[in-house]
């Protein structure tokens, strides 16, 4: 019994701006015990909390959540079994090992596992791009480690823009499905999470029937005003008003690439009604908003390039999809990704042999 009546635990690894929404949001709900992993900000946040002006619930000052831990490993060495891994660490494959998602999450999935290997463990990805459950599934047997995969797919207007500080601009709207639709107890997860995270009135959820579908729909974004930001490393107002006649960025970069979208999706029996584009370039018009690829390259920070954008382009090439549009920006942002994997020291360039090495490979 008392088993039944425990809270869920969760853990939300990743404290941009996503993520610290993220966490408030499950923690103003007040139906489970909620726990941040919080890297670069660690002595501030557990000093001073968070400072938080949210569009959805408001001024928020001096805020904690119920635990706070410097990395993953710390959460998995605290005894704590954790029944929810929330997930909003960018998504870099091209990036280091060491940040790769599974190598990231594999602490608590190993301490859930020693700890009560019986109890199921249930990872939610809230992260951009497509197949970005396949990596988890390669490292982990689900049967062993009793583990779910959920997606995620949230649109939010969320920065962090210092030590301890998020705007939230945008409305939370968050979709949660298993990746697996015909796997029941991932069903269940995503419908008690939704649970979890709904603040009536505040923030927008629901069960995600389609994740396939969900996923694709949010690409018509990303896709192509992500990195049309961060290559201009402007706000995706301005890439709009500055453009010729006002006119140029949406007609002849945003929109060729979203209908792109929309036909590569198509040849994998996903069908977007175009009339979706709209909702996004309305968004654009409407709220003043840098996304996070373009403040991404503004902090030096590598960007979710390839399931962005590579994981789309190669879904075309397989299935013989034309996407001009997609693939100008998929290489012009590899040279910008490559800047920035230089000035890291993951890319190395000699200018006597004009070439390059790099220490990903």
């Amino acid at each position: 019994m008392a088993q039944e009546s425990r809270k869920p635990s969760c853990l939300v690894i990743g404290a941009g701006g996503v993520g610290v929404i993220t966490t408030y949001s499950l923690f103003n709900a007040g139906l489970s015990e909620v726990s941040l992993v919080v890297r670069s900000d660690y002595e501030h946040v557990t000093k001073h909390g968070y400072s938080i002006d949210s569009c959805d619930y408001g001024t928020i000052a001096n805020w904690r959540p119920h635990g706070v831990f410097k990395t993953a490993e710390d959460a998995s060495t605290s005894g704590h079994f954790f029944d929810y891994v929330v997930v909003t660490v960018k998504n870099i494959p091209d990036g280091p090992k060491s940040g790769a998602v599974h190598e990231i999450v594999r602490p608590v999935v190993e301490s859930n596992h020693q700890l009560d290997a019986s109890r199921i463990t249930c990872i939610v990805l809230i992260q951009n791009g497509l197949d970005i459950e396949k990596e988890l599934l390669e490292h982990f047997d689900q049967h062993s480690y009793n583990l779910v995969l959920l997606s995620g797919v949230q649109l939010i207007g969320s920065t962090k823009n210092g030590p301890g500080n998020v705007v939230q601009k945008g409305q939370d709207r968050l979709s949660v499905g298993p990746f697996d639709a015909t796997d029941l107890t991932a069903t269940e997860c995503a419908k008690k999470f939704v649970k979890l995270y709904s603040n009536e009135g505040h923030n927008i959820v629901e069960i995600e029937s389609d994740v396939k579908h969900s996923r694709w729909r949010k690409l018509l974004y990303n896709a192509v005003v992500n990195p049309t930001t961060a290559l201009a490393q402007l706000d995706a107002t301005r890439c709009l008003k500055f453009s010729k006649d006002k006119t140029s960025t949406e007609n002849c970069i945003w929109r060729p690439g979203m209908y792109e979208i929309i036909a590569i999706a198509a040849s994998e029996g996903v069908i977007i009604d175009p009339k979706e584009m709209d909702f996004f370039l309305d968004f654009t018009r409407r709220i003043l908003y840098k996304p996070s690829m373009c403040i991404d390259y503004e902090k030096g920070q590598l960007m979710e390039l390839e399931v962005i954008l590579g994981n789309p382009l190669k879904v075309a090439n397989r299935n013989g999809v034309p996407a001009p549009t997609l693939t100008i920006l998929y290489h012009l942002m590899t040279i910008l990704q490559g800047k920035i994997k230089e000035s890291k020291g993951l890319l190395h360039f000699d200018e006597e042999k004009m070439d390059t090495t790099s220490d990903l490979e």
